[in-house]
């Protein structure tokens, strides 16, 4: 069959534009230009008519009615739609190409296929080919030929051209945990990471003003970020585009949560309230009002509407999303910079500016045991009652393993600088801890620092490990504000 090759260009062009339009990051100074055009409104002459001076200077700037933007989930769909038509047509092209060979490509348990892959096919593009037969998504995948791994970027039969030509399999297929991590910062950027490489390997632009806050759900590949434009945004990994753009008002998101099944996005900020939003449609749904002092840090349950808050009166509280009221308070005694939560024991943990940690349970409200060790603030925790252990970091520069029973340290990691945020993977027992000069990956068990990803300041990393054909670690060009790992967990939840 004839493949129309101009189609093709056809649907990545419609994809492109789409992409393009969704991703157009907002124009800082303009931003500011406008935001003094609304203080100075009813202060100056009116206009022309019945216009204000705003009014005609909104007209100057092309400033028209905001209209109605696509949720996430309706973009997302017609982003999808896009790329489905553009790779059957590729496929389709594969099939009529003259000079394309037939593969088999095998998995070790056993399931394999066999399709063309046309002269210019390149190893993303075949990759999602066998994402689109297996069901299993492109970023878990990984292509081997003849012993050696594929980069997508590979144009197979120019690279692979005798080996393509042996008898089938000529590819192995492997399904794999690909460690990787987002982070945000105060250069008004997204980046995710290959954590295995140390390097950027995508830039998320869109914010007119540092990130502040992120959370992410690896099993949707959905996340999203607050900074101080005032906005929420909810980023589609899979086309690295924002997807929905959330006006927050004088409620700047300093720390937030995110459950994409609910569509809904819990926030905290300076304004010492809570507040849910609709992921989807993008409005304020409820207000969790309580704290006298800056909400720093939030955690959410929706299955049973409950979540838990850090604040810097000092206090924690327990609140009802359903009946956005407040069912608990804990008196930490400082200033609450860290929570962290397991809601099956009902048990939870808060750290302090003292350098304090408490752990709390939350049905009886009563504090379980006080951890000392850190000097100095204590900016992130995370738990694992399960195994009666939890990780900490602070400002005087160390990583804290902990066991819960006895309250004792078990090890201190030197991590060289102040830990502003940290993620972990319980499971292969590794921590990321980022501070304003670096990202550094630890493994919590044999006490090694694993990775540095020391490109904050836009720096290309020159070591030996570095080869020409490597992608070198471009980073944040200031301070990373947090970052987020994938755990394994959520990707062996995903097999089920």
């Amino acid at each position: 069959m004839e493949c129309p090759k101009w189609r093709l260009g056809e649907l990545e062009k419609s994809y492109s534009d789409l992409a393009l339009k969704l991703h157009k990051p907002t124009n800082v100074k303009y931003t500011l230009m406008w935001g003094f055009g609304n203080t100075l409104h009813g202060c100056l002459p009116r206009g022309l008519g019945n216009e204000s001076f705003l009014d005609l200077m909104r007209r100057l700037f092309g400033k028209t009615e905001k209209k109605t933007k696509p949720c996430s989930a309706t973009v997302r769909e017609e982003l999808c739609h896009l790329r489905r038509q553009a790779n059957r047509q590729r496929w389709t092209c594969w099939e009529s190409d003259t000079a394309g060979v037939e593969v088999e490509v095998a998995m070790m348990s056993g399931r394999s296929w066999r399709f063309i892959i046309g002269n210019g096919a390149k190893g993303g593009e075949v990759k999602e080919r066998l994402a689109e037969l297996s069901g299993i998504h492109s970023t878990e995948l990984s292509l081997l030929c003849g012993g050696v791994q594929l980069q997508d970027h590979e144009v197979l039969l120019a690279t692979y051209a005798e080996a393509l030509n042996k008898p089938p399999p000529q590819l192995q297929l492997l399904r794999i945990f690909r460690p990787s991590a987002i982070s945000c910062s105060t250069d008004c950027t997204l980046k995710i990471w290959d954590l295995e490489k140390a390097t950027c390997v995508n830039t998320l632009r869109g914010h007119g003003d540092g990130v502040m806050s992120l959370t992410v759900d690896w099993k949707s590949r959905y996340a999203v970020s607050g900074s101080h434009d005032c906005t929420l945004r909810v980023w589609d990994l899979d086309h690295g585009i924002c997807v929905q753009a959330i006006q927050v008002a004088e409620h700047p998101a300093f720390c937030l949560e995110f459950d994409h099944s609910a569509r809904r996005i819990l926030t905290g900020s300076w304004d010492n309230n809570l507040k849910l939003w609709d992921s989807e449609l993008g409005v304020c749904v409820g207000t969790l009002n309580g704290h006298s002092g800056m909400v720093k840090a939030v955690r959410l349950h929706w299955p049973n509407h409950k979540a838990i808050s850090g604040s810097c009166d000092g206090t924690l509280k327990l609140w009802n999303t359903e009946r956005s009221t407040c069912t608990q308070t804990f008196e930490h005694g400082e200033e609450v910079w860290a929570v962290d939560v397991d809601w099956i024991s009902s048990t939870a943990l808060s750290g302090s500016m003292d350098a304090s940690i408490c752990y709390w349970n939350l049905k009886s409200g009563a504090c379980l045991g006080t951890l000392v060790g850190h000097t100095d603030a204590v900016s992130c925790l995370a738990l694992r009652w399960s195994e009666g252990q939890a990780l900490s970091a602070s400002w005087d520069k160390t990583v804290r393993l902990w066991g819960l029973p006895n309250a004792v340290c078990l090890a201190v990691l030197q991590n060289g600088h102040a830990v502003t945020t940290m993620s972990v993977d319980w499971v292969h027992r590794t921590a990321l801890a980022g501070s304003p000069e670096a990202m550094r990956l630890w493994n919590f068990e044999t006490q090694i620092c694993e990775q540095v990803l020391d490109g904050h300041l836009d720096v290309e990393r020159k070591d030996s490990a570095t080869s020409p054909t490597t992608p070198v670690s471009v980073g944040h060009d200031e301070a990373v504000s947090f970052l987020v790992m994938n755990s394994s967990e959520s990707f062996f939840f995903g097999l089920m």
